[in-house]
């Protein structure tokens, strides 16, 4: 499954090829007379597919093919917002997977480019909410972040269809739920950000209440390693993406449900955002907006669903039915909105020190 560019992946230069076919191969036989646009990312961008290779090819090689330019494609081995600091910019023209907790920072650095898209009038209103970055990164993605759960295991579907974060404080719930560690994971920082927001803004206790209460529940570094322990199902519950349960439909996999949390009569969950940026480097500017133009557009837009497993920012795609296997996001309510990228950047740092010093007493 999709997920996500914090797990160490090969650098690899990709190279499509005119006729659209996709080719493996080394920088030094580009065709010189052309532009080359090389593009930053994520390892697994548009691999979820049942044929990501010809998705590959509609995406990147279609633009090949109208604009007369070669695209290599380059897979970050960790943070792709650190990777790009680390270069200064230089030897990237665009960044394709930057999420929302980095759009202040990536603005704040003074690498990116400020653009205003073409077909920004269809682009999600709340996603573009939640990509704080001053207009320099733009969405393209978006997916709240909830709670997957296996139909069969010691938990009723009763309990967790209704859970909310101080359940997990009896320690036969919290033993079945997995999370990420928000040191080495994006997806345990979103967790800390959405509990954060919850208690301070939700419940009004300070938000340090649930760890300390909490301490029966399981940590793990990364989603791939929580994923397999939760497949396996040694554990019940995992802190996942609402579009899980589609995905296990989809490939007739073993079928699993997903709930945001809930208190009172409302649901609650964090929204991931993913967007797309030019960097200042870039001597080109004009390609690459007509790209991110092309990525926004509904011809590639079509393609997220059912190969990112993420909803598409432009609102005029119409998801595929097996998304009817999923809670409505549209009853959920965005922790995003206590917790804005301004603060993400001045104190998630201390936040996570602060986690650090109660989980290791």
């Amino acid at each position: 499954m999709k997920r996500i560019y914090y797990i160490a992946a090969i650098v690899l230069s990709i190279i499509f090829v005119v006729a659209g076919l996709v080719y493996f191969e080394e920088p030094e036989i580009l065709n010189k007379g052309k532009v080359t646009i090389t593009i930053l990312t994520y390892s697994t961008l548009l691999d979820y597919g049942p044929n990501p290779n010809e998705t590959y090819s509609y995406v990147f090689g279609n633009f090949e093919k109208w604009y007369n330019v070669n695209i290599i494609i380059k897979n970050a081995s960790g943070d792709l917002l650190n990777a790009v600091e680390q270069s200064g910019g230089k030897g990237y023209d665009i960044v394709i997977g930057l999420n929302n907790l980095d759009a202040y920072a990536a603005y704040r650095s003074g690498l990116f480019y400020k653009y205003s898209v073409s077909n920004e009038s269809y682009i999600n209103e709340t996603a573009m909410k939640y990509m704080d970055s001053m207009g320099y990164v733009v969405p393209y993605e978006y997916s709240f972040l909830t709670t997957d759960y296996n139909l069969t295991g010691p938990l009723p579907l009763s309990i967790i269809r209704n859970l909310t974060l101080t359940d997990f404080y009896n320690s036969s719930i919290g033993s079945q739920f997995i999370v990420e560690n928000p040191l080495t994971s994006i997806t345990g920082e979103e967790f800390l950000l959405e509990e954060y927001a919850f208690y301070e803004n939700i419940l009004k206790e300070n938000w340090t209440n649930f760890w300390i209460n909490a301490k029966s529940i399981y940590i793990t570094n990364d989603w791939s390693s929580g994923f397999n322990i939760f497949e396996s199902g040694e554990k019940q519950l995992f802190y996942s993406y609402l579009t899980d349960p589609a995905y296990n439909q989809y490939f007739n996999y073993t079928p699993i449900g997903t709930t945001p949390f809930k208190y009172g009569n409302s649901y609650y969950a964090w929204m991931e955002v993913l967007g797309i940026g030019i960097l200042n480097s870039s001597t080109h500017k004009a390609l690459d907006e007509a790209f991110v133009n092309w990525f926004l557009g509904s011809e590639v837009q079509n393609q997220i669903p059912l190969n990112e497993w993420m909803f598409p920012v432009n609102d005029q795609v119409t998801l595929p039915k097996v998304f009817q296997y999923i809670p409505s996001p549209v009853q959920i309510i965005a922790l995003n909105q206590y917790v804005n990228d301004t603060f993400i950047y001045s104190n998630l740092s201390n936040l996570e020190l602060e986690w650090d010093e109660i989980e290791t007493k």
